[in-house]
């Protein structure tokens, strides 16, 4: 009996098993439908992504190509060393490292007594070499009026020798009187070409006197640049920086005292490789990361290198030695800051920055 029992149970467990899937098969048709419906909206959805990424990987590829950057930059600026011309003693010191400065500000003092008493000195010189001058003239015009009393007297002898050489051939006079009288006319022709060398002579005296005016008021400059060279003051406005001048310090010509760094004047030195100067060109827009003051500034290329930083360091390299090793060379490039980009004067020669030459155009227009 629990055999025939458990043979129907298996026997109406297949029937249900075939009414089941009878029911699937039923609901096939309304599920395909369902999946027919879905797939194009999810191709479509897998088509705009894939645009969106294609679009958007353009977009990132030209963004990598459109700058080229390097960290290995720094701010540059001019160092104007202050040096003494003159050899002295230092009186008095007015300004100290990081002071700010403007041109014409006084830096240094010498002592001045010594250049004072060649000033004066000179001065007196120069007046000593005016007298000559005024003498040199006196005696040129007394030459003049020599000789033109001189061509007088030679004018008024002349005719004597005339009048009395006619006497003579009338026999009114005897030959000795016309001999003295002949005599007297070779003499005063002789004193006048003896005061005319005169008046030549005082003339070049004259040039002489003025030629000493000229030499006496050269020194007398010298001696005035000289006390001038004792007052220093700041030829720009700056920081100052590097003071080692100190009060009683002997100096010597050409020793440098200070140093002034403007901070008017400044720009960029930027080691770029060389494959990365295909498409850099001056002129083109740069912006340039601060560290010190973490911002960006605007800038511009002002100029390309002429030469690689190797060729200008103390041991070039010599490729014909056959040594060579090629690698890859960096440039210096030149870029200048917009104007007004450092209204406060913060940055510094030597800052390090982080330049971006936009070689295609500024990054706003690439998207």
């Amino acid at each position: 009996m629990q055999r025939t029992t458990q043979s129907n149970d298996l026997y109406h467990g297949d029937d249900v098993e075939d009414h089941e899937g009878d029911d699937s098969d039923a609901r096939d048709p309304a599920d395909r439908r369902g999946v027919l419906h879905r797939r194009p909206v999810k191709l479509v959805l897998a088509l705009v992504v894939a645009a969106i990424l294609c679009a958007g990987g353009l977009c990132f590829w030209n963004y990598l190509q459109s700058y080229e950057w390097t960290d290995d930059a720094e701010i540059d600026g001019h160092l104007d060393p202050i040096s003494t011309r003159i050899n002295d003693t230092v009186v008095r010191v007015y300004v100290e490292n990081t002071y700010h400065v403007k041109a014409g500000q006084t830096l240094v003092d010498l002592d001045p007594r010594d250049y004072q008493v060649a000033v004066e000195n000179a001065a007196a010189n120069l007046a000593q070499a005016e007298q000559s001058v005024k003498a040199a003239q006196q005696n040129y015009e007394l030459s003049v009026a020599n000789l033109e009393a001189a061509i007088a007297t030679n004018v008024k002898a002349q005719l004597d020798v005339k009048r009395y050489g006619e006497l003579l051939d009338q026999a009114v006079i005897p030959r000795e009187t016309n001999d003295e009288i002949v005599m007297t006319g070779r003499v005063d022709a002789a004193a006048v070409n003896s005061d005319r060398a005169a008046v030549g002579a005082a003339a070049r005296m004259i040039g002489q006197a003025q030629a000493a005016v000229q030499a006496a008021q050269a020194l007398l400059d010298q001696a005035k640049l000289n006390l001038s060279y004792t007052h220093i003051v700041a030829p720009a406005s700056g920081v100052v920086d590097n003071k080692t001048v100190q009060v009683g310090q002997r100096v010597e010509p050409g020793e440098q005292l200070l140093t002034l760094v403007p901070l008017n004047d400044i720009w960029i030195t930027a080691d770029f490789r060389e494959t990365q100067l295909r498409k850099m060109r001056p002129g083109q827009s740069v912006t340039v990361h601060v560290d010190t003051t973490g911002r960006d500034c605007k800038g511009y290329v002002e100029g390309m290198p002429g030469a690689t930083g190797e060729l200008d360091s103390l041991l070039p390299p010599e490729n014909a030695t056959g040594n060579y090793v090629k690698v890859v060379q960096r440039l210096p490039v030149r870029i200048r800051f917009y104007s007004g980009e450092d209204p406060d004067r913060r940055l510094r020669p030597g800052m390090s920055v982080e330049p971006t030459v936009w070689v295609t155009g500024h990054p706003q227009s690439l998207w």
